[in-house]
C-alpha cells in the first residue's frame, strides 16, 4: 500500500468515524427527547419513532464503519490509531480464538495465544496503550497478504 492509499483510506475511515459520531449525537438528543417527567416527579420513557430511527442510524454507521475497519489493509505507514481499529474489528467479527488459528494457519504465521490477543485488545480499547504490539501488527499484514495472494 502506498502512501496516498494509505491516506486515502485513512480519510474514508475517518469520514466513517464522523458519521458514527454524528449518529450518537441524535441518538443521544432523541434519548434525552423520551425521557418524560411524570406530574408525581417520576420519569419515564417514552419510545417515538424519531428515537427508533436514531438507534436504526447509530448502528448501520456502526455496521458499515466496523466492515470498512475489517476491509482495511494494514501496511507499515497505517497510523496505529487506525491499526488499533483493525485489529479491534478483525478479532471481534470471529472471536479471538478464530482469528488466531487463521493467522497461525497462514505459512509463516504467527501462533498467537488468544487470551493475550484478548487481553491486548482490551488494553488498546481503554486507551492504556497507545501502540499496537509489533506481533499483531505483522500478524495483521500476514493476513493481508494471505487474502491478496
Amino acid at each position: 500500500m502506498t502512501n496516498l492509499a494509505t491516506a486515502e483510506r485513512a480519510l474514508v475511515l475517518m469520514k466513517a468515524q464522523r458519521r458514527v459520531a454524528d449518529a450518537r449525537n441524535r441518538f443521544e438528543l432523541r434519548q434525552e427527547a423520551c425521557n418524560v417527567r411524570a406530574p408525581d416527579g417520576s420519569v419515564r420513557f417514552v419510545y417515538t419513532p424519531e428515537f427508533d430511527e436514531a438507534v436504526r442510524r447509530w448502528e448501520a454507521a456502526k455496521a458499515k464503519l466496523m466492515k470498512l475497519y475489517r476491509e482495511t489493509v494494514v501496511a507499515d505507514d497505517l497510523p496505529d490509531d487506525l491499526v488499533r481499529e483493525v485489529l479491534r474489528a478483525r478479532v471481534a467479527h470471529g472471536g479471538a480464538k478464530a482469528w488466531c488459528r487463521r493467522i497461525a494457519a497462514i505459512p509463516a504465521g504467527i501462533a498467537l495465544d488468544p487470551d493475550w490477543v484478548k487481553a491486548e485488545v482490551r488494553e488498546l480499547s481503554m486507551g492504556r496503550r497507545d501502540r499496537v504490539p509489533t506481533a499483531l501488527r505483522i500478524a495483521l499484514m500476514l493476513e493481508d497478504e494471505e487474502a491478496a495472494s
